[in-house]
C-alpha cells in the first residue's frame, strides 16, 4: 500500500503543475465535495471570477484526490492547489499539515484597468487544518464537519497569514445521491488584505486607481452546495455552486467597489474514479 501511495503522491505533484488553471483550493471546495469517499482521484472543471472581487470570469480545471490508508482514518489528500495529510488515526478528530500554492494577479485579466497594475505572483503558503467529525453510525454518507485552516504565506510575496473556518453537511437522499451544503468565512491579516486588496505606489502601475489601504479583517463569506451522483462502483460525478461575498476592507477596496464586484459565484463539475484502491 505505501508503495503505490508514494507513487500517487508523485503523480499527483506533476499533474497539479500542469492542469490546475485558476481554480484556487477555497475555490474548488465549492463544488467538488466527496468527503465520503475514503478514496477517488478526480478532475474538476468551473467558471470562477478573473481574480478575487472581479466581476469578469475564467475557466479553469483542477485534479482533485484522497488516499486513505488501509486500516487507518489517516490520510492524503489534494484539492486543486492545497495538499493536506491527517495525522490523526480517528473519526471524529483530524489534524495535520498543509501546502498550498496561492495563485496571484496577472495582467491577463479581462478589466483593462486591473491589467495596468503591476503582477502579484504566486506564492506557497505552510499551515495547519483540523477538523471535527459527527458521523451517522448507521449510515457514515450523512456527517457534520466543523474545521479551521491556518495559512503562513512561505514565499515571501505578502508575507500575509490568512484563516478559514467553514462548516459543512452531508446527507444521502438517494441510494446513488449525496448532497451537501457548508458555509464558512475567510479572515486575513493586514500583510495579506492589503497585499491583495490595496493599491499603492508599488503595485498600482499605470492603472487609474486611487491609493487604498486594507485593514486586518474577515474578506469573504461563503455558502455552497453541491451534490454527488454515484454512476457506479468504480466512477462518480460530483457538481456544486458556491457563492461568496467580500466583506470588510477588502468590499471598499477600488479593485472591487470600482473594477468588479462583492458577490463571487463559482459553478463546476467534477468526475472521480473511486474503484482504483
Amino acid at each position: 500500500m505505501m508503495r503505490h501511495s508514494g507513487k500517487l503522491l508523485v503523480g499527483l505533484a506533476a499533474f497539479v503543475t500542469m492542469v490546475t488553471g485558476n481554480i484556487t483550493a477555497a475555490r474548488a471546495q465549492g463544488f467538488l465535495e466527496l468527503e465520503q469517499t475514503p478514496a477517488f482521484i478526480g478532475l474538476g472543471a468551473g467558471s470562477v471570477p478573473d481574480y478575487k472581487g472581479s466581476d469578469d470570469r475564467s475557466g479553469g480545471v483542477a485534479p482533485y484526490a484522497r488516499y486513505t490508508f488501509a486500516g487507518q482514518q489517516r490520510y492524503v489528500q489534494l484539492f486543486a492547489n492545497e495538499l493536506s495529510l491527517n495525522l490523526v488515526d480517528s473519526q471524529k478528530y483530524r489534524f495535520g499539515p498543509v501546502i498550498n500554492y496561492h495563485f496571484g494577479r496577472d495582467s491577463d485579466v479581462e478589466d483593462d484597468v486591473v491589467r495596468q497594475m503591476r503582477d502579484i505572483d504566486g506564492t506557497v503558503e505552510l499551515g495547519v487544518f483540523g477538523d471535527i467529525a459527527w458521523v451517522d453510525a448507521a449510515n457514515p454518507r450523512n456527517r457534520l464537519i466543523v474545521g479551521g485552516m491556518l495559512l503562513q504565506d512561505a514565499g515571501g510575496e505578502s508575507d500575509g497569514l490568512r484563516a478559514r473556518l467553514s462548516a459543512r453537511y452531508w446527507r444521502q437522499v438517494h441510494r446513488a445521491v449525496d448532497v451537501h451544503v457548508g458555509a464558512g468565512f475567510m479572515y486575513g491579516n493586514r500583510k495579506h488584505n492589503d497585499h491583495y486588496f490595496g493599491i499603492n505606489a508599488d503595485n498600482v502601475g499605470s492603472a487609474p486607481l486611487p491609493a487604498y489601504k486594507a485593514d486586518s479583517g474577515v474578506h469573504e463569506a461563503y455558502i455552497n452546495l453541491g451534490t454527488a451522483l454515484y454512476l457506479s462502483k468504480e466512477w462518480v460525478l460530483g457538481a456544486g455552486l458556491r457563492y461568496g461575498r467580500i466583506t470588510g476592507d477588502a468590499a471598499d477596496s477600488p479593485l472591487v467597489d470600482q473594477r468588479g464586484s462583492e458577490n463571487q459565484v463559482i459553478g463546476g463539475i467534477g468526475v472521480a474514479y473511486i474503484g482504483w484502491r
